[in-house]
């Protein structure tokens, strides 16, 4: 498999996204970044309380901890939401035919359960790496070299 020429690349972990656009040829490519994504995940008490909720028993008056939720996480999860609605929009307006997904293997997980049928049916390639904070030459070379690893079909 080959990235060819006007395919997006997308390379996401749970706080930062890039949306590239090959501009070169399958043997040469080149990565136009299209747009960045950053999230702005602040400390957990700034987030809301960073202590356990707690329940009551009725009956007996004893209280026990609940498990508390975490919201790093679900900031993140919100984060790679917004990430597929607009390359759902994208896809939707036509403005690319394959994409190619990069990220981390629970980033990607989440991705590839958000997206609906017109965004997964363009998706040529789920690749699991962590290349958000690489070069973008490093980037190029690395989807490539996995594409390559990739059976055609």
């Amino acid at each position: 498999m080959q990235l060819k020429t006007g395919n997006w690349v997308i390379v996401a972990d749970g706080g930062h996204a890039i949306v590239f656009e090959n501009e070169g040829t399958a043997s040469a490519p080149e990565l136009k970044c299209l747009r960045v994504h950053d999230l702005d995940n602040p400390p957990t008490h700034e987030q809301g309380r960073d202590q356990p909720p707690r329940t009551f028993q009725s009956a007996d008056g004893r209280r026990s901890a609940q498990e508390a939720p975490d919201l790093h996480q679900i900031a993140e999860d919100r984060f790679l939401d917004q990430i597929v609605e607009d390359l759902e929009r994208d896809a939707a307006a036509g403005a690319f035919k394959a994409m190619v997904v990069v990220a981390p293997p629970i980033a990607l997980g989440h991705i590839r359960k958000s997206a609906k049928d017109d965004l997964s049916k363009r998706v040529v390639a789920w690749i699991d790496k962590d290349l958000t904070r690489h070069p973008v030459p490093a980037i190029a070379e690395a989807v490539v070299r996995a594409l390559k690893d990739l059976p055609s079909g």
